[in-house]
């Protein structure tokens, strides 16, 4: 037979020499290798397909990537036959001539050869399977990160105009500030101007009192002595009445006040960014079924303030519908008491400290009330007659269940064994006192 070129015979496989082990029995998901390794197989992917092992996996199934494997030992089984045909024909390795082959020989070659060609076929179709599940990975993955872009750009469009309309609100309420500010100067100097007229109107009435009790301690008189004492009686009946009116207008304008200063504060903190994350969460506090349970459990809370039997007394005779509200603005006012009792001061007015902490704070109250209610205005401890100065206002609803106060009076203690010791004292707490809004 006469000799013949051959090809040379791709070869892509590793040692085809190694044994095939027995592998154990693995999970139908996890890759497996007989005799070619992952390191050769990843090789073989990044010269064939330009992606390693890793990715073939991430982009393909576990099944493809198998059957590439499986197929590329199918070749390497061809190679071997292919190899150990040659040795046995006396081919050498190489070799770009063939020796003289009778016809049986040549056959058995060249089946071996078309078998070979045939598994190198089927694992460029296993390489082809991976390359296109990963090509679509690959589109899939762009796809679903083009709308997550679209996404991002649409959340963004929204953030911006959100923002504008956070920026226009901002704007907005800056200018309802400009004018409740407007408005709080304007009360303010009606209150100033209220205040010198109540003071006027006090020193008048004063002034009368005075002139009445030298006209009674005068001997009764003729009949026009008894006419200039009935027209002072008159006058200063329509004094006391318009310092009571002028009273009324003053806590009239003092809740304008405190309304306005309470939407500029609100304000200021929207414009500012405040959230209620920010703020601090309270201690909570046991629930109570009464303002006397209330008071009863400040008691026991409270290390400051001095409760009196006024406060307890006036407590159980409160109908108001919301004690723990009671409970928790007298927590608030055992921390001003427990600031009062230092001996380096508060370093700012208690009123402001109070309003610091969320206390709706009402400071003073008016003369006349005094003389008009005193045992409502006044209470004891210990031997000793404390006047209302200052109380909480709790709740400011219609009626006595909607309606509540904390009355104290701040006492800066003495000297003498039998003083009271400098404190905040507890008054009556529940139901308002009489003023010119109850009569």
């Amino acid at each position: 037979m006469s000799q013949k070129k051959r090809k040379p015979k791709p070869k892509r496989s590793g040692n085809p020499g190694h044994k095939r082990p027995t592998a154990p029995a693995m999970p139908a998901t996890e890759l497996t290798f007989d005799r070619i390794g992952k390191p050769e197989i990843d090789r073989i992917l990044r010269e064939q397909l330009g992606i390693t092992l890793a990715a073939a996996l991430e982009r393909s199934s576990v099944p493809s990537v198998q059957a590439f494997v499986d197929e590329l030992e199918h070749e390497d089984d061809a190679v071997l036959a292919v190899q150990s045909l040659e040795a046995e024909l006396g081919i050498e390795a190489g070799a770009d001539e063939l020796p003289e082959l009778d016809l049986e020989q040549d056959v058995r070659l060249l089946r071996a050869d078309i078998e070979q060609q045939v598994q190198i076929s089927e694992v460029d179709k296993r390489l082809l399977t991976i390359c296109r599940e990963a090509m679509v990975f690959l589109e899939r993955r762009a796809v679903r990160a083009e709308k997550e872009l679209e996404s991002a750009v649409r959340k963004t469009e929204q953030a911006e105009n959100q923002a504008a309309r956070h920026e226009r609100r901002a704007e907005e309420r800056v200018s309802e500030a400009q004018e409740l500010r407007g408005k709080l100067e304007a009360a303010e100097a009606e209150n100033a101007e209220l205040r010198e007229r109540l003071a006027k109107a006090r020193a008048k009435g004063e002034r009368l009192e005075h002139e009445l009790e030298d006209v009674e301690d005068a001997p009764a008189g003729e009949a026009a002595d008894q006419d200039v004492i009935a027209d002072l009686r008159k006058r200063l009946k329509q004094r006391e009445e318009l310092l009571i009116e002028a009273h009324a207008e003053h806590e009239r304008l003092e809740v304008s006040l405190d309304v306005a200063r309470n939407e500029v504060i609100r304000l200021h903190r929207e414009v500012e960014g405040a959230t209620e994350e920010g703020v601090v969460a309270e201690e909570a506090l046991p629930e109570v079924e009464t303002v006397l349970e209330a008071v009863e459990e400040a008691m026991k809370r409270c290390k400051h303030l001095v409760f009196t039997e006024r406060a307890l007394e006036t407590a159980e005779d409160s109908p108001f519908w919301r004690p723990d509200m009671v409970l928790a603005d007298l927590i608030k006012l055992d921390q001003v008491a427990e600031a009062y009792e230092r001996p380096e001061g508060i370093g700012q007015p208690v009123g402001q400290f109070a309003q610091d902490l969320g206390l709706d704070w009402r400071s003073g109250v008016g003369e006349v009330w005094y003389g008009i209610h005193p045992n409502d205005y006044h209470f004891s401890q210990d031997g000793h007659t404390l006047r209302v100065a200052e109380h909480v206002r709790v709740a400011n609803g219609s009626g006595a269940q909607r309606c509540a106060r904390i009355y104290c009076a701040f006492h800066p203690g003495g000297d003498g064994p039998d003083d009271l010791a400098r404190g905040v004292y507890v008054g009556p707490v529940g139901r308002k006192l009489p003023d010119s809004t109850t009569g």
